[in-house]
């Protein structure tokens, strides 16, 4: 015989029950949030995805970014689309992004001007390089290749040493723009020379480039991807790299360092995101990514193009842009380079 329950047994039942209830209730919508996190993250991307390049297009960052692009497009069946938004040396491109809504349609192809250098040589950063960007993974670390026009009588570093210091302030040099590695490695070619040379940024590589071979500009020091097809085509001449040692790719022109002792520099690209985009999705990019820059074709493709591929995880693309922003910034004083 089943002994019925007593009133008080019943609602004592009753109240655990609903207890129960709104317990799990609570426990669903606190799971919501992670749930629809996850599911964003695994029908991502839905729609076509920016990649915002903080230069013109045509120079290295425009290179790597549309290489990586390329890429991304074909293995999602979604156009991973290049955006050039050049000016104030990659600040208009990374403010842009770092205030984009961060659904993670909105990326930005980086660079040490973006991550690290421009807060030394720019007044009023709209942004704040490590709070407001979002580390995906560095793409690429390059070299830079000082190259003058065929006109100057230089043929080595040594000699256009010597000719800038026989015509001081008479000589240009060309860059990217304002707080670029092309920039801060020719301030630290001078002030470890002594030379006295004049600064023309331009708005990315390929309008310095043409200006170069123009003569309107002497001399840059500039990423190899984007100076090597005018060195191949005998249209800029080169003297020197600009790493501590050869560069395998170019392992008959020398460096720098070996005329001017301790010098060091290169320069390296990035895909970040604005800072609240989901985990989820920025793994799953760092995934794809590095999936193909370490894939043989894109190996060579990269290498082919003077660069190394990196392909490492946000923790240690952060660490690594915290560490360079310290480097440039030791650079950026030695050189005596104020914000402008």
């Amino acid at each position: 015989m089943i002994k019925r329950p007593t009133s008080v047994q019943t609602h004592s039942a009753s109240r655990i029950t609903r207890r129960s209830v709104l317990a799990g209730g609570a426990a669903a919508l606190a799971a919501t949030p992670f749930l629809s996190q996850t599911s964003k993250a695994a029908a991502w991307p839905e729609r076509p995805v920016k990649f915002v390049v903080p230069f013109a297009a045509g120079g290295t960052t425009d290179i790597l970014g549309r290489l990586v692009a390329q890429k991304l497009s074909e293995e999602y069946g979604q156009q991973f689309v290049i955006e050039n938004k050049p000016g104030a040396g990659g600040n208009i491109a990374a403010d842009f992004v770092a205030k984009s809504d961060p659904d993670g349609y909105t990326f930005i192809v980086g660079t040490p001007g973006t991550h690290a250098i421009n807060k030394y040589v720019q007044k009023n950063m709209p942004y704040d390089p490590i709070k407001d960007i979002q580390p995906v993974t560095i793409i690429a670390r390059v070299p830079n290749l000082m190259s003058v026009n065929p006109e100057v009588p230089a043929k080595s570093v040594a000699e256009f040493i010597a000719l800038a210091k026989s015509k001081p302030g008479q000589l240009f040099y060309g860059t990217p723009g304002l707080g670029s590695t092309a920039h801060l490695s020719t301030e630290l070619f001078k002030s470890m020379t002594g030379i006295d040379i004049v600064h023309v940024p331009y708005k990315g590589s390929a309008p310095a480039l043409t200006d170069l071979v123009a003569g309107r500009v002497h001399v840059m020091i500039d990423n190899l991807p984007a100076v090597l097809p005018f060195a191949e085509n005998n249209n800029v001449r080169p003297l020197a790299v600009s790493t501590a040692e050869r560069w395998p790719l170019l392992p008959n022109i020398p460096p720098i360092g070996d005329t001017v002792k301790g010098y060091d520099a290169a320069s390296w690209f990035t895909i970040a995101a604005p800072a609240k985009v989901s985990k989820d999705i920025v793994m799953k990019l760092n995934a794809s990514i590095i999936k193909h820059i370490k894939s043989p074709e894109g190996i060579e493709r990269i290498r082919k193009l003077g660069g190394e591929p990196i392909g490492n995880t946000p923790e240690q693309m952060q660490a690594f842009v915290i560490a360079e922003t310290e480097k440039w910034g030791k650079v950026a004083e030695f050189a005596k380079i104020k914000p402008e």
